[in-house]
């Protein structure tokens, strides 16, 4: 007999409390709901006024700043600039403009230290208009320094306005008159948008009002006080100052300080929202009594097929036959509940081969995985997070630290770092979380190379057991490579300074050198036997020698800074060049130190210059010889190579093709990383004070690079030092001999127009010229030169400096070269020709006379030009 099952189930509650409690729980919800609505459409509607509010005040400030900004650039421009003098002589010359957006939203003044008008882009009505500015209270502060003030009365429109203003020295004052009830009919129109919004501006001090839309025409101007403005508070609701009660929005104008409040009715703000609230809260009503007529008809649908149901089951449990079917009344989910006990076994199956799919999927899901960790090109491994002990390896990682597959496995993450590192790495290991991406790591290669990687890892299972895979990107290449291109662009900026120091330099020696040359020549012909007078002529002498070791220093900054041009470019070959120079050597290294060479027998022919080529290689020895106090050995060679697309990427500044490369190695102490990387900087030196000037190895890499060549430095500290110079290589063969220079033929009186803003310079110049048999008519501005051309007609040459206050050298010819289409022009300058080419301050194909320049070269330079041997068409 089968046993009886028997259930014991506890007093519950009945069905239709449950209903009831439902029933009151709807009602309260809705109840809830609609009080909700209420009041949350009311907290929104002034959430959106306040937000439209604070964004018009943003944009409305923002507008303004920019306006006021505008304006004060105008001035100060018009302020600053050169014509703005010649309005105060000529009142025909007054073309002033003034628009921001209308024709009255103001006007621009030059007015001069008395107030009176010389000119504005406001016509005058009469006299008496121009003189409205005088014992205005802002005058004397305008004619001394820029001002933003506001608001004052605009005598010249009745209104009131911002005025912005900047001094003329000497002259008056330029200002602009803003007006306020344009700013603010401005603001209105822009960004008053669907709300109407009002808006008030205040001065920085909040007690006066610059403007306000609507009517700006009454508000602008008066003081705040007297109105019914309440300031908002926290959350933006004030008063507006009618008396109006708003939702504000505040933001500042930004450079001038003013506070700007726009506002939206906040009546009309809630009156949208409390409308849809009202339909909301009868739509809820409706639902609400919906609801419940469902609810009471679904529980007379479920509670007698429940019931019915219940008495089956009592029946089926008291004669055992539970494989007899139920079939019950009702709605389609009762009577499919006792289709249901039948199909549960069967979802029960289907959900056991699901499960198995599922472990399937997984497994080859990991078989994809482990190709893809096996495969990849990157070095991986995988480690347990707690102990850091490698638990598994990829091909690529077994070549890239060049051990074993179980002799990694026995290491963990630090044994892969310098030893120096390993407190580091375990403590970053420790902290990392789900996905750490690009973390900066050194790893040590078995054969002892250090690499810079950055590491990416993440959590993952391998095995049952949760681990890191990390993922190897060896950036060592790529680090040197910009560590490489910093040092190139430091040198460049460097080499940019040294050139435009050289200039003044330049003015200075040339004034020293010429003057202490005359006076030495001077004193040679006036009395050559007295030995007081030789000692002084010596003395001056010296002062010349000192002036050119002066001038070589200046023309080594020149040459680090590529603007040194070389006079005369000729096809010369390196190993000749080291062949002449190593004569000199074996005399000046010492017999404690072994120089050797190592010639190409390739032709090693490049473009360059004999004397910049020889002070290459006597530099570079001279630095090997100190690196070497205690003797050794000192090797120069030369072979012809050919730089690929690699090495040039990998060295900034170097180009593909072929090279001849002079190399000069030494046994010396070597450089730290440090020093390398400043070696080339003028004026660095590891030298003790007065024992070098830092300027040898920047030279070498000025001259080279302007030969379109490239210098690398290799060593290390204890291994010496090898120093690469590559030159470009040239298929020519032959050079031509260049023409002898004619000597100066003495002046026949030919008139000269010399231009120089340096008063010494000039001076000088023109004494030379003088002693020359020339006539000279000097200026030290291009305005000063202008007026001597109009005056003298038979002007043969024009000498003018390159750079000047007020117009250009180039400038000045072209202006000469309208009148006078023959006249020949000769430049100088202090600045080399390459720096002022590349600053398109100088034309192309023109003689320039690179200060200091000698007697002899100025009145070489102006014979030649004046037989003609050289034209020019100045731009």
């Amino acid at each position: 007999m089968r046993p009886k099952n028997r259930t014991t189930a506890g007093v519950g509650a009945p069905l239709r409390a449950y209903l009831m409690g439902l029933t009151a729980l709807f009602v309260l919800t809705a109840a809830g709901a609609i009080w909700f609505g209420w009041e949350r459409a009311r907290t929104d509607g002034l959430a959106a006024a306040r937000a439209d509010a604070r964004f018009a005040a943003g944009k409305a400030a923002q507008q303004m700043g920019e306006g006021v900004t505008t304006v004060q650039a105008t001035v100060g421009s018009l302020a600053s600039a050169p014509g703005a003098a010649e309005v105060y002589t000529d009142p025909t010359a007054c073309r002033l403009s003034f628009n921001l957006g209308s024709s009255d939203a103001g006007h621009l003044d030059l007015l001069r230290p008395d107030g009176t008008v010389a000119c504005s882009s406001r016509p005058l009505r009469d006299a008496a208009e121009a003189r409205t500015y005088r014992g205005a209270g802002w005058l004397a502060a305008a004619n001394r320094e820029p001002q933003v003030t506001g608001p004052v009365p605009d005598p010249r429109t009745g209104r009131p306005a911002v005025l912005i203003s900047a001094p003329l020295p000497g002259l008056g004052s330029v200002i602009a008159m803003v007006d306020l009830a344009e700013f603010g009919r401005n603001a209105g129109q822009a960004y008053g948008g669907a709300r109407d919004l009002e808006f008030l501006v205040l001065g920085p001090d909040g007690s006066s009002i610059l403007t306000r839309w609507p009517d700006p025409v009454r508000w602008s101007g008066l003081p705040l006080r007297p109105s019914a403005f309440a300031a908002p508070g926290p959350g933006g609701d004030g008063t507006d100052v009618t008396g109006v009660p708003r939702v504000y929005g505040q933001a500042t104008v930004p450079g001038a300080g003013w506070i700007v409040y726009a506002g939206a009715d906040r009546s009309a703000a809630l009156a949208a929202e409390r409308r849809s609230a009202g339909w909301q809260a009868f739509i809820a009503a409706i639902g609400l009594a919906a609801g419940l007529l469902a609810t009471l008809l679904v529980y007379r649908r479920i509670t007698r097929p429940i019931g019915r149901l219940r008495a089956a089951v009592h029946r089926a449990a008291d004669t055992g036959d539970l494989d007899a079917e139920v079939t019950v009344a009702g709605p389609r989910e009762v009577r499919a509940l006792g289709a249901e006990f039948a199909g549960l076994l069967a979802a029960v199956d289907r959900e056991l081969a699901e499960r198995r799919q599922a472990e399937e999927a997984a497994r080859e899901h990991e078989r994809n995985y482990r190709q893809m960790f096996d495969t990849s090109p990157n070095p991986i491994y995988l480690f347990e997070p707690d102990t850091l002990r490698l638990v598994a390896v990829n091909d690529a990682a077994v070549a890239y630290f060049g051990r074993g597959r179980e002799a990694l496995l026995a290491l963990t993450v630090p044994d892969l770092c310098p030893a120096d590192d390993a407190a580091a790495v375990t403590q970053a290991m420790a902290g990392a979380g789900v996905v750490d991406r690009g973390r900066r790591m050194r790893h040590l290669r078995r054969d002892g190379t250090v690499t810079d990687v950055e590491l990416t890892s993440h959590v993952t299972v391998f095995a049952g057991r949760t681990v890191r895979c990390a993922v190897v990107d060896d950036v060592t290449e790529r680090e040197q490579l910009q560590r490489r291109l910093r040092q190139s662009e430091r040198l460049e900026s460097l080499g940019q300074l040294a050139g435009g120091i050289a200039h003044d330099f330049n003015n200075l020696l040339g004034i020293i050198n010429g003057y202490a040359g005359m006076c030495a020549t001077d004193v040679e012909e006036l009395a050559p036997d007295e030995p007081e007078w030789r000692r002084l002529r010596a003395d001056l002498l010296e002062i010349v020698a000192a002036g050119d070791r002066a001038a070589g220093l200046t023309r080594q900054l020149l040459a680090f800074a590529r603007a040194d041009s070389v006079v005369e470019l000729r096809v010369v070959d390196v190993n000749a060049v080291v062949t002449d120079v190593e004569r000199l050597l074996r005399r000046t290294l010492g017999e404690d130190i072994a120089l050797r060479t190592n010639l190409t027998g390739d032709p090693a022919l490049v473009k360059g210059d004999v004397g910049r080529l020889e002070q290459i290689l006597v530099n570079l020895a001279v630095n090997a010889r100190d690196a070497m106090p205690q003797g050794g050995a000192l090797t120069i060679d030369t072979d012809v190579v050919a730089v690929d697309d690699h090495y040039a990427a990998q060295h900034p500044g170097a180009r593909p093709g072929r090279y001849v490369r002079l190399r000069v190695s030494d046994t010396g102490a070597g450089m730290s990383r440090e020093t390398l990387e400043r070696a080339f900087e003028p004026f660095f030196t590891t030298k003790p004070v007065g024992q070098g000037t830092g300027l040898g190895l920047a030279t070498i890499y000025g001259i080279v690079t302007q030969l379109g060549g490239h210098a690398q430095i290799y060593s290390e500290l204890g291994h010496g030092t090898t120093v690469g110079v590559l030159l470009p290589v040239t298929e020519e063969t032959a050079d031509a001999a260049g023409a002898a220079a004619a000597p100066p033929e003495p002046g026949a009186g030919q008139t000269i127009l010399l231009v120089e803003d340096d008063e010494s310079l000039r001076a000088l110049t023109e004494r030379i010229l003088r002693s020359g048999g020339y006539t000279v008519l000097s200026a030290s501005r291009a305005a000063e030169a202008r007026t001597l051309a109009r005056e003298h007609a038979d002007i043969d040459l024009l000498l003018t400096d390159v750079v000047m206050p007020d117009m250009h050298g180039p400038d000045l010819a072209a202006a000469l070269h309208a009148d006078r289409p023959d006249l020949r022009v000769l430049y100088m300058s202090g600045y080399a020709e390459t720096i002022l080419a590349a600053r398109s301050t100088l034309p192309g194909g023109t003689v320039l006379l690179n200060k200091p320049v000698t007697a002899h070269e100025l009145l070489s330079a102006v014979s030649r030009e004046l037989r003609g041997a050289r034209r020019r068409q100045p731009r």
